[in-house]
């Protein structure tokens, strides 16, 4: 069993998706990390040509060493 989950959320880029992605991004780390997960990195990216802003949550599964 893998100790990492890797989450991402896709946006597209628009005047306030970039709060929108912050706030949805917050929402997912305090929904897992009730779950027993923890953070471990979190990554904002913009694809210049595609016009998508991206989020990528590293967490720590729970239970595991």
């Amino acid at each position: 069993m893998k100790a990492i989950e890797i989450f991402m959320i896709k946006k597209s880029f628009t005047r306030k998706s970039s709060e929108a992605i912050r706030q949805e991004a917050e929402d997912l780390v305090n929904e897992k990390h009730y779950q027993g997960y923890r953070v471990i990195n979190i990554d904002f990216d913009v694809a210049d040509n595609a016009g998508y802003i991206y989020a990528f949550i590293t967490m720590k599964k729970p239970n595991t060493y």
